[in-house]
Parts: C-alpha cells; structure tokens; sequence
C-alpha cells in the first residue's frame, strides 16, 4: 500500500478550488479541478503546477459545481487527450457551469480560458453510469451515487489489490430533486477513505423541521407585504427550492405570489426540466400525474432581461426572487440584496453553506441595521444598511457531522482523509475518528500516504483498574447542577468542587446532548497525551468547541 498516495491541490482545508491527485501503482487519478468562489485570475485556480511532474493518465468528475469544474478547461489546455470520466447528467451541467464561469470571468477582465478550451474540454467528457467498474487505465473505479446534486458521485477506486474510497461532496437526506447517498448495505471494508468534511462539526437540525419554519417565515414576510430574496446556488438548490415553494402554495401555506428565478438559476432549471428522466422517481411520477412541468409551472417566472428585472426591483408587491450567486458572491444575488435589504418589511433568507470570507457569511454575523459590502456590478464593493430580516436555514447538500461518521463507518478503513472543510469543521471531525483510525489533515500541495500508519490518539487513562474504577463510581455519585437561560439559550453546566481534576482539569468545555443525555464533555484545549477516553456516556476528547 506504501506505493498508494494521496496528493490535494486545492479544496483540502477549504471549501473551494477541488481538485484531488491519486498516485497510484498504474498511473495518476485525478478527481476534479475546480474554482474558488469569489476569486478570479490565478487566485481562483487550485495548484495545478504539481501535475507537470505528476501528469494524471485519466480523470473523473465528481458532480459539476463551480469549485468542482470551474477550472478544467485549464487541465486540458496542460493534458488535451486527458479522458474525462463523469455522469450522464454533470456532463450536461458542466456545459452550462463552464459557460457561465468564462462569461463571469471575461467581465472581470481575467478569462480562466477561451471558448475554444471549453469546447475541447467539453469533447474530453466520456458519461458512465452509476455502478459501472471502468478498468481502462490499469487502475479501476466506479462511481456510485452520492446525493448532494443531480449527477454527484463518490467513487471507489482499485489500486495493486487495495481500495479508496473517495466521498466526494456527499449527503445522506433525500431532497425532491436528488436521492440520499447510496451506501452498500453491509459493511464493506476499504484501505482508505477521503472525506469531505464541510458540516464536520455541525450537527445539522432536521430538515423536515427546517423546511417547515422555513415555509412559515417566508408566508409572514408575503403577508406583510414584504418581498423575499433566497441568494442560492443555481445547480440543484435552486430548484429544491422552487418545488418546496409550488408545494406550499399548492397546499395554501404560502400566498399566490410570483416566484422570479434570476442568474444562472434560470437555464440550469431549464436544464433540469430536460433531465426529468434523470431525477428522483416520486418527482417524475408527480409531474405526469399533475400535467404539469415539475419546475416552471404555476408562478414561476424566469427573469430574462434586465428591464424585466429592474421592473421586479421597482415593484413593491409581495414577490419571491430566488437568484444566483448563494453566497452573494456576484451575478443576480447582490442586485437585489442591494435594493431590499435596507427595508425592514422585506427578508433576505440564507439556505446554503458560506464560505468565510462571503459577503452573505458577513451579512449572517451582523446585528440588525448595520452595513454589509456587497459587490455592486463593476468590480468594487459598497457598503448596504441591513434593516431587512435576515434568517438561516439549514437546506444543506451536505451531510453533518453524524452522516460522515455513519458513512465512513459503513467502509471500516484504516485510514482516512478530511479535505473540503475549513479547519475548525475538519478539526472537529477528527477529534471523532482519531481514536480508531489513522487520520491526516493535509494541507494543499501536500503528499499522504495511503496506508493505516497505526498511529491513534487519545491514549487511556494511565491508572491501575481499580483504581480508575473506584475514580469512575465516585464521580458517578456527584451532583452537576444545569442550568438552561432563555435570553440567551445558554446550558450553563456547574461542575462540583470536589471533582477530580485527573477527569477535568481547567478550560473552556462544550457538551453534546442527545435525547435528554449527555453523551460528549469536550474540552477546547488540552495537550493531546492527555487527552481521556471515558467511554460511551462521557468522553473526553481534544476538540475545538461544538457550533
């Protein structure tokens, strides 16, 4: 296995610029080759210079967002005979992503390619369905279903008699327009896995529940008077969105208002409306029953000019706008955002992951009435008075922290890799699996081996049995006052003086509560030699705070 390693060039302690290396026995894998949001030129790019000495003999695409394809015509401009192996369905999003990314990019005045490369790249895309073993390249893999997008795919990958497992953008919940992840059903054993860890240490709140408040939230606005902006992703968010919205019109939870679709939002939906075969089964099933298009039906309107925009952003009628970028990073998103986010009877509603450095991160950290900078079309940015409402609402396409670990679970590796998060989520996913398995966080540009080294963190107690024993009964018998503060939804936790200091010593503590018990006491700082194994109902590991 030593001969099996793993190389990231961008999106591994980041969200943005994926693009994965595999060395392996028979030649180079490489999975991905994407963009970083908000970035353009060179800065966008992942580290694309470490495949000159390491050039890739085939590469697979895991689904076709920005920061997954944004920077692919640029591989094949350095490998131009590159095979390009993906789905059916993100060979045919990727033509509209890689349009719009030289379209952005030429109005920045730093084009990541020409037309002509994207046309080339887009004759490299040889579509393979799901479950199917390609061997053509010595190595072998297969793609297998991931949820998260129409499309997105892990892969398992087959090197010298050894297995990866690579998760890609993964989710385990089921959406209207894409299936939950599919994992096999009984355990299956692999050498490696790669995980992305985006929501590893989030304990995302179910999304039923979210939907439901989410719905509620935007019929008060409506019945307000107020008009609602949803800056979204354009591929799958968009229309996720747009059907949960026909629903609840469809059922009376929602008034008869129009629904504008602006951005990129309105051909990637139109695209999706070609799909129909591709999508979930009970969303095909409902669009024959009902006679309906799945998608632009009822009130749903596609915004296709400027005039007809700036009509919408001049009408004080109750409306929603679902428009592109999610981040409101640039394209339709910040118009909008400009025009309505300084009126207190409107809502700006955030149902995507944001980056650090976003503008809609920014606008999620103020209080209300301050002032967030927002592109404003021309390459700069302005300062906008935020008095409207300002909600976040967890319709993520990405599993939390619980769905890694079950998933990660199901593959029993030795090893595994957390890229595609930033370092607190990864961090905190670690402090999870370190215990059982041989875990790295690598930077960018740097090589890990492949193999389960046996290292493990968190070593036991170093105490006689019985003396550990008789320490674990007598803090068993000790009171720990909780008590919870409605103002500010605060568990506040009283230790007794008289607890030993060999269990908890001094430092800031979080804690984990599943049903009514406590299940995790984790410290935010602690040398990891000493780091406690409690066992199920207490443990104690080196961990940043729970968010």
């Amino acid at each position: 296995m030593s001969d099996l390693h793993f190389l990231g060039l961008g999106g591994t302690d980041e969200v943005g610029a994926s693009s994965y290396l595999y060395l392996l026995t028979e030649g180079n894998l490489l999975i991905d080759a994407g963009a970083r949001p908000g970035s353009i030129g060179e800065a966008a790019l992942p580290q694309l210079d470490l495949l000159t000495n390491n050039p890739p003999a085939a590469m697979v695409l895991t689904h076709a967002h920005l920061d997954h394809v944004g920077a692919l015509p640029v591989v094949i401009r350095r490998f131009p005979n590159l095979r390009i192996y993906c789905t059916e369905a993100t060979a045919r999003i990727a033509l509209l992503v890689l349009g719009d990314t030289l379209k952005v990019s030429t109005m920045q005045g730093q084009p990541l390619f020409s037309a002509g490369e994207m046309k080339r790249t887009l004759e490299r895309l040889r579509p393979v369905p799901y479950f199917t073993r390609v061997s053509d390249h010595g190595f072998a893999f297969t793609l297998f279903p991931s949820g998260h997008l129409l499309g997105a795919a892990s892969v398992l990958i087959e090197s010298g008699g050894h297995s990866v497992f690579h998760t890609g953008d993964v989710s385990n919940v089921a959406t209207p327009v894409v299936d939950a992840a599919w994992l096999p059903a009984a355990v299956t054993p692999v050498d490696a896995v790669v995980s992305e860890s985006t929501y590893g240490d989030t304990l995302l709140p179910a999304r039923k529940e979210q939907v439901r408040t989410f719905v509620t939230a935007i019929a008060e606005t409506l019945r307000g008077g107020g008009r609602v902006l949803i800056p979204s992703f354009a591929l799958g968010r968009a229309q996720e969105i747009t059907q949960i919205l026909q629903t609840a019109m469809a059922g009376g939870l929602l008034p008869q208002v129009p629904i504008h679709l602006d951005g990129l939002t309105r051909g990637i939906t139109e695209a999706y409306e070609e799909m129909l075969p591709l999508l979930p089964e009970a969303l095909q099933n409902r669009s024959k029953v009902s006679k309906q298009r799945p998608f632009l039906a009822g009130t749903v309107n596609l915004v296709r000019d400027r005039r007809e925009r700036e009509s919408i952003l001049a009408s004080d009628r109750p409306a929603v706008v679902i428009a592109s970028s999610g981040m409101l990073h640039a394209g339709a998103s910040p118009q909008y955002a400009r025009a309505w986010l300084p009126h207190a009877e409107n809502a700006l509603f955030v149902v995507g992951y944001q980056d650090a450095e976003s503008p809609g991160r920014r606008l999620l950290e103020l209080q209300q009435g301050g002032e967030v900078m927002l592109p404003d079309g021309k390459g700069s940015f302005e300062p906008i008075p935020a008095y409207s409402r300002v909600e976040r609402f967890y319709l993520s396409a990405h599993a939390d922290r619980g769905g890694l670990l079950a998933m990660i679970a199901r593959y029993q590796p030795g090893k595994v890799i957390l890229t595609h998060g930033e370092v607190r989520a990864r961090t905190n996913m670690a402090g999870y699996l370190n215990t059982k398995q041989d875990v790295s966080l690598p930077k960018a540009g740097e090589v890990v081996a492949l193999q389960d080294s046996g290292k493990r963190r968190g070593s036991f107690i170093s105490a006689a049995p019985k003396k550990l024993e008789a320490l674990k009964e007598r803090h068993a018998r000790t009171t720990v006052s909780v008590r919870y503060d409605p103002e500010t939804h605060q568990l506040a936790v009283q230790l007794p003086a008289q607890l030993d200091s060999a269990l908890f010593g001094e430092g800031e503590y979080t804690l984990e509560v599943l049903r009514g018990k406590l299940t995790r006491i984790k410290l935010k700082e602690q040398d990891i030699d000493t780091v406690k194994d409690l066992g199920a109902d207490q443990e104690l590991a080196a961990s940043d705070p729970l968010s």
